[in-house]
């Protein structure tokens, strides 16, 4: 039987797949001053046009780790079994915040930063499930709360979701800026919880 040639979308995707797992194992064998686009090119064995076929730089192979860590987090997770939006959206937000919580304090300063341009984020990528899964889950979960009347008809759901992600980002901004001393978890919880439940108080 020939030999199947792969097909050129899949071996895009395994290059991909390589250069993320050098990043990560420099990131956890090294540390985050390590993960430069030499150093994983050189661990995963590709051409650094290959890294740039990829990804626009290295804050945006990092963006692709952030996501990849809310993602392992949410598989491993029960999400809440409550229909009310809110502890919905406490729960997307929460687990990102613990993977956060979970990586050394220097590797979030220097990835939480205002050089930073891949934290930015508009109410126009709500849609965007690969590179923003969080934007997009609190979206669905605020368009579905509307259609139950949990939220009133003249809220802009992508408008919302965008504010509530600046909101939480601006959470985490402070927990870089104190070097972990901010109390990340129960301080985002808490005001994302008080902003959900005066938008649902509102006639």
């Amino acid at each position: 039987m020939p030999t199947l040639k792969v097909p050129r979308k899949v071996r895009s995707q395994q290059v991909k797949q390589k250069i993320f797992d050098a990043a990560l194992a420099l990131i956890q064998e090294k540390g985050y001053e390590y993960v430069t686009v030499n150093n994983v090119c050189q661990t995963a064995k590709v051409s650094v046009g290959s890294f740039y076929h990829h990804f626009g730089n290295k804050d945006e192979l990092l963006s692709y780790y952030f996501v990849a860590g809310y993602e392992r987090y949410k598989n491993e997770s029960q999400p809440p079994e409550s229909d009310d939006f809110i502890e919905q959206i406490l729960y997307i937000f929460g687990l990102y915040v613990r993977f956060c919580l979970d990586q050394d304090i220097q590797f979030i300063k220097n990835f939480y930063t205002p050089s930073n341009a891949s934290l930015y984020i508009t109410a126009d990528d709500v849609s965007d499930k690969t590179r923003l899964p969080i934007l997009a889950k609190v979206y669905e979960a605020l368009e579905e709360a509307r259609k139950k009347s949990q939220l009133p008809e003249r809220i802009n759901t992508r408008e919302l979701a965008e504010d509530l992600c600046v909101l939480e980002k601006g959470c985490i901004f402070e927990y870089a800026l104190s070097d972990g001393r901010y109390p990340l978890w129960d301080r985002s919880q808490k005001m994302l919880c008080a902003v959900l439940k005066g938008l649902a108080a509102t006639d």
